[in-house]
């Protein structure tokens, strides 16, 4: 059924943005399929003569266009999504992907299977209600043209590129003299007071001619350009428009019930803990064993033993295996063990592993009950999906040539919806849409009156749309914009007056008066504002930042503004003291915090360089 393909693409859109190669897209400029050679031999590149082939370079743009829809939805921007646009910046990743990994290669680095396998495992787009689902990972690899042993190989190489880019930006560090010279600037506090005086109030006393807002429409017509805009009706095609006419039996519930329960089949999955020993010495062996056998806890052996570094904090816990994960070797013995037990010393490629059984977990088919809900939503969304393709499928030809869109939609059983004027920038709702500015701004659809063709703007939701109302590009006449000109006069006026009145104050300030008692006597709030940082919204948000853009006064005295707000009020500030920032008044954590973010920072940067220098110095052939 459609819905069960559906949810496998969903599956597979999970995969392509877990966080572990969204990490590795954004630090080390890899793609997910980087490697990923076989089925066509043309190279588009060559680096120091590794082939990047054309389906390597397919596959990346596939799934850099997957991010971006993940990222953006169905407005996504069309043109980001071209190859044409894609190509290129995505040929550059493959490149700096090679050469790092190259020199990671170089470098002696490796992964063990162990540790490959765990990751799979625990990617989130092969899991099923948080366990690994080994349909689930096959059904992908198929839909993906992959052998089990190919991925293995592309997830190993890219494990290992990731651990050349952990080499490098965990070794970055910053100087406590960087961190307090950030510290200072970026944690300076001041302290001012400061008044506004409000505008609002003389609005009601400004006059504003005819002859002014002409002049001003007159000397401003950029400021009131109308883009060009037009408004659509549209019919739209979504299979939950469907699902809510359509009933479902209990004798059809109960049939596919039992079709499940006939399909059902019972599985057993085993998880497994694994002490690994790489380069394992007999006495070795036979210490750890004669610990277990006194009682010693397997988990702390493993933090102490084991050499799989990802797994041996966490007591060489694995995970689940339902019989593939792991390798051969490793899953037989594992299949022989009781829970609780610890396997004799297996040999894989790896190395040597004690495995110790931690669990199995079995499944028994649910009942009707526990099914009956989800069965029925499932019947009805099937046949849902049947009855948007079949309307999908009749629209183009209904819709073609019709003067209206009321007779297809009334065939449909569906509504016709409209929006208001929107430009080529986009409006709201489905007026933001990229395929549906695109095709209302189409001079066949804008200027001839014809229907679109249908737009798929998903797998669920398909439209036609046609051109109610078109507005060319101009000016907006007087008469839309009279009220806003208007106001925005009054308020410049007003302001005006109210600026001789913040300069009397400020000038009075300077005369020695004290803040407090001219406030009151002026009848305006006196705010203070000590120990002030960087930042703010609104109004307050323009005055912390006026009185950041004054310089510090001098020991004992204070610096005086008057100046105007976006909105036209006045505000008079006195600045009194600056203090830069110190590292050491900063708690313990907030130290740690910004040197551990500040080293961060050192490392990303210093890894582009890597990168940069790797590929200059590589042999780099590009296929145009």
């Amino acid at each position: 059924m459609l819905q069960s393909m559906r949810d496998n693409l969903k599956g597979t859109a999970a995969i392509i943005v877990a966080a572990f190669f969204g990490f590795i897209m954004v630090i080390g400029g890899i793609d997910f399929f980087t490697g990923a050679s076989g089925g066509s031999a043309d190279a588009v590149a060559e680096v120091n003569g590794e082939k990047i082939t054309n389906l390597d370079l397919q596959r990346a743009i596939q799934n850099r266009r997957a991010m971006i829809m993940n990222q953006y939805g169905e407005n996504v921007p069309a043109d980001l999504l071209s190859d044409e646009q894609l190509r290129e910046p995505v040929l550059q990743q493959l490149v700096n992907s090679a050469v790092m990994r190259q020199a990671a290669e170089e470098g002696g680095m490796a992964m063990s299977t162990a540790a490959v396998d765990r990751e799979i495992v625990q990617i989130p787009g092969f899991q099923v209600n948080g366990q690994y689902d080994k349909q689930t990972l096959n059904m992908w690899l198929a839909q993906n043209r992959f052998t089990m042993a190919g991925f293995r190989q592309i997830m190993e190489r890219d494990l290992v590129l990731q651990q050349y880019a952990d080499a490098v930006t965990d070794s970055a560090f910053t100087t406590r003299a960087n961190a307090e010279e950030i510290v200072a600037i970026s944690m300076e506090e001041r302290d001012f007071d400061y008044v506004v005086i409000p505008v609002e109030p003389l609005l009601s006393e400004v006059q504003v001619s005819d002859e002014e807002i002409q002049q001003y429409y007159d000397a401003n017509q950029n400021a009131f350009a109308r883009p060009e805009q037009v408004a659509i009706e549209y019919i739209e095609l979504k299979p939950e428009m469907f699902a809510a006419n359509i009933e479902v039996s209990d004798q059809d519930v109960r049939a596919q019930y039992e079709q499940e329960v006939k399909g059902f089949e019972a599985s057993e999955r085993r998880r497994a803990a694994h002490i690994l020993l790489e380069e394992p010495t007999p006495e070795v062996i036979e210490e750890i064993q004669g610990k277990l056998a006194a009682g010693e806890d397997f988990a702390e052996l493993a933090k102490s033993y084991s050499d799989d570094f990802g797994s041996r904090d966490q007591g060489g816990d694995l995970g689940f295996t339902s019989g593939d994960v792991f390798p051969e070797a490793f899953e037989d013995a594992l299949a022989a063990l009781e829970v609780g037990q610890v396997s004799a010393p297996v040999q894989t490629e790896s190395g040597t592993h004690l495995i110790k059984l931690v669990e199995v977990a079995g499944s028994e088919p649910p009942t009707f009950e526990e099914r009956a809900d989800a069965i029925r939503k499932q019947l009805q969304n099937a046949e849902a999906e049947r009855e948007f393709v079949g309307a999908l499928s009749r629209l183009a030809d209904l819709a073609y040539n019709a003067d209206s869109l009321a007779g297809p939609a009334q065939e449909l059983g569906v509504k016709v919806q409209t929006t208001g004027l929107f430009g080529r920038q986009g409006g709201v709702g489905i007026a933001g849409n990229s395929q549906v500015i695109d095709a209302a701004f189409a001079p066949e659809v804008m200027l001839d009156g014809n229907t679109s063709d249908v737009l798929n703007l998903s797998n669920e939701h398909s439209l036609v749309l046609r051109v109610l109302e078109h507005k060319p590009e101009g000016t907006y006449p007087l008469d839309e914009v009279r009220e806003q000109i208007a106001e925005r006069l009054k308020r410049e006026k007003a302001s005006e007056q109210l600026a001789q009145d913040a300069e009397a104050l400020k000038k009075q300030l300077e005369g020695g008066a004290q803040f407090a008692a001219l406030a009151e006597q002026k009848d305006l709030t006196l705010e203070t504002s000590d120990g002030t940082r960087r930042g703010g919204m609104g109004q307050r948000g323009e005055i912390v930042e006026q009185a950041f853009h004054l310089p510090a006064p001098q020991s004992g005295d204070s610096l005086l503004s008057a100046f105007a707000t976006d909105s036209g009020d006045r505000v008079v500030l006195q600045l009194r003291e600056v203090r830069p920032g110190e590292l050491s008044r900063q708690s313990k954590e907030q130290r740690e915090a910004l040197m551990q973010q500040l080293a961060s920072m050192t490392g990303t940067s210093e890894l582009a360089a890597v990168q940069q220098y790797l590929k200059t110095e590589a042999d780099v052939e590009i296929n145009r």
